[in-house]
């Protein structure tokens, strides 16, 4: 499965020469050119789509083939997102790269983004979903029970009354 942002959207909304700093293992400088598409920016990015599929999951309100059919302002919300994640799980990788201050904000970013799917909040407003905390009840009226001649109407004497033993509806 593909992930939610692109090594280009991450590099538009972080600095391009940390992102540098924080996906090479060797102490060479990676040229800017090459930062979108270094594997360990992909495999950082494949990750955070990861998290963010298990959380949605978790949360039950999404479905990760949800996500997909995303466009506007919510696809740029997705992928701030997972950019977002991705920056915190840079940071873990080479934590004497960044200052801590900073890593540390990343994080709770990241982690508040990732709460907030795990608890099922209305995060991208997708239509269909948006009535799904909403429970239709559908109930029987007395007198249809009273028509089926259970025991209860044969017996009344012993049972209560089908009026006690249904919820009033208005």
């Amino acid at each position: 499965m593909a992930a939610y942002a692109t090594g280009d959207e991450l590099v538009q909304r972080y600095d391009v020469d940390q992102l540098g700093d924080l996906a090479t293992d060797d102490r060479e400088e990676l040229d800017r050119v090459a930062v979108p598409t270094h594997p360990n920016i992909l495999a950082a990015l494949l990750d955070a789509s990861g998290e963010i599929d298990v959380s949605l999951l978790s949360g039950g309100r999404y479905q990760p083939s949800q996500l997909t059919t995303l466009t506007g302002n919510t696809r740029n919300h997705l992928i701030r997102i997972t950019c977002a994640i991705a920056m915190s799980l840079m940071c873990e990788r080479r934590p004497d790269r960044i200052n801590l201050d900073m890593a540390e904000s990343y994080r709770k970013t990241a982690k508040g983004h990732l709460e907030q799917l795990r608890r099922g909040d209305n995060v991208f407003g997708i239509p269909e979903v948006i009535d799904s905390g909403s429970i239709d009840v559908v109930t029987v009226e007395s007198v249809s029970i009273e028509n089926l001649n259970l025991l209860p109407a044969r017996m009344p004497r012993f049972f209560p009354g089908t009026e006690q033993r249904t919820p009033r509806v208005r």
